[in-house]
């Protein structure tokens, strides 16, 4: 039956331009018809016959949305206009073959060198086999910017943002001083105003750092452009070769790096796409992930900024020029509402050792109170770290909640019960553990 208007015959089949993601990247395009009474699936079917694989292993991606409902009609990807439907399709790495991030990785690593490893390696039998090697990346956020959602070039960093950038700059150039990190390094920074400022701030500190720009690393949405932010991760979290050892600087945006973290992390690109937007990392904090020449990977931290004075933390950037000096000096911030959980891991090491972690710890934690979270606050711990929660609920005027032993086996229960909605407009919940329930 034909539509009124000279629109399309409900009979007709469905056009697609459909590309296929390798290594993050989009192939030619080709087109590809299907009935308009077909479901999702169909499609799936249709590319896993193209692809010679089982259709668990395609995920497609159209006009920036995972298409997740399988039974779903084609006829509602259609839109007014009667154009071809775009679609980009990923296929994973079977099960069995290695883990789904390291398979992206390999693929990359592999397509950088035009040598076939026989050719240039000694056999096994010759020689011994090379110490794994490992990259530690070290992600930061750019510091605090003004002008927020105006141009890039109006985008210059606050006196926070300065501040930030700086102490960040120091720390990561004491770690080094420490030996705490690999000598051979290397900055990759986005080409944006804000990470070009907080970037310049590391070669001061830094000597013999290799410093290159990328527009790959721009703030990009990942929900709405999935593939060009698995392109970034590929192409950066690529194994190293073995023996290597060395650590890669990037300064780049909140969603960009939320994204890479959880890739590393092992969460699927389809997830990835869409919970990045969970989290939210303080100005030029500090991201860890280390790669190895076997693929593995481990996140180490997520958004460190001990290294900020309190008095220069901030996470959100300023709408219209920086006005904080004109404001009595202090960083334009609020506190956030409904319910903020602190997970701190109970203190381990020497009787010093331990005091030093506790105190540290205990006074961050009052710290925030007084910019981040509510300085309402309960406290709950299990028995192993009943010490050092009573010395953090000291601080608040309260005694902690004992978690039964069975918590390390069931933590869902604790779970349940603390990640709920708080009492009031906003409260605080501070649980402290070992590391299984945390």
């Amino acid at each position: 039956k034909r539509q009124r208007d000279g629109e399309e015959l409900a009979g007709d089949p469905m056009q697609f331009q459909v590309r296929k993601a390798v290594a993050g990247a989009a192939a030619a395009a080709f087109d590809l018809e299907m009935p308009r009474e077909s479901s999702i699936n169909d499609l799936m079917e249709a590319l896993a016959t193209r692809e010679s694989c089982a259709v668990q292993l395609i995920t497609v991606v159209s006009r920036g949305k995972p298409l997740k409902d399988a039974s779903a009609k084609l006829a509602t990807l259609a839109d007014t206009a009667g154009g071809k439907v775009p679609v980009v399709y990923i296929v994973r790495k079977p099960a069995g073959a290695g883990d789904s991030t390291g398979a992206s990785t390999s693929s990359t690593a592999a397509s950088t060198t035009s040598t076939d490893a026989s050719d240039k390696a000694p056999s096994a039998a010759s020689a011994p086999a090379a110490a794994p090697g490992r990259r530690i990346i070290l992600m930061l956020r750019h510091g605090q910017c003004c002008h927020e959602g105006e141009r890039d070039e109006l985008k210059e960093l606050t006196m926070h943002g300065h501040k930030q950038a700086e102490d960040t700059a120091c720390f990561i150039s004491k770690l080094f001083a420490a030996g705490k990190l690999p000598m051979k390094r290397a900055l990759l920074h986005s080409t944006s105003r804000r990470a070009r400022e907080t970037a310049a701030k590391l070669p001061i500190h830094i000597q013999e750092l290799e410093v290159w720009n990328a527009d790959l690393l721009r703030e990009t949405d990942p929900t709405e452009k999935p593939f060009r932010a698995e392109e970034v991760f590929n192409r950066l979290f690529a194994a190293p070769e073995a023996g290597d050892s060395d650590v890669l600087i990037i300064v780049a945006h909140n969603n960009i790096i939320l994204y890479m973290l959880m890739r590393a992390a092992g969460v699927p690109i389809e997830r990835a796409a869409q919970a990045w937007q969970l989290f939210h990392l303080r100005h030029a904090s500090i991201t860890r992930i280390d790669v190895f020449s076997t693929g593995d990977r481990k996140v180490v931290s997520i958004g460190a900024a001990a290294q900020i004075a309190d008095t220069a933390i901030t996470w959100k950037n300023v709408t219209g020029a920086d006005m904080s000096a004109w404001k009595g000096g202090g960083p334009e911030r609020h506190k956030f509402g409904g319910r903020m959980l602190l997970l701190v891991r109970q203190a381990a090491g020497s009787m010093e050792t331990v005091a030093g972690q506790i105190k540290s710890v205990t006074d961050h934690v009052k710290s925030l109170s007084g910019y981040m979270m509510s300085g309402k606050a309960a406290v709950a711990c299990t028995s192993d770290a009943q010490g050092m929660a009573s010395v953090i609920a000291n601080k608040f005027k309260t005694v902690p909640q004992l978690l039964p032993d069975s918590i390390a086996e069931e933590p869902e229960a604790a779970f349940l019960q603390f990640f709920t909605v708080p009492e009031g407009s906003r409260d605080t919940v501070i649980i402290v553990a070992e590391d299984v329930p945390l």
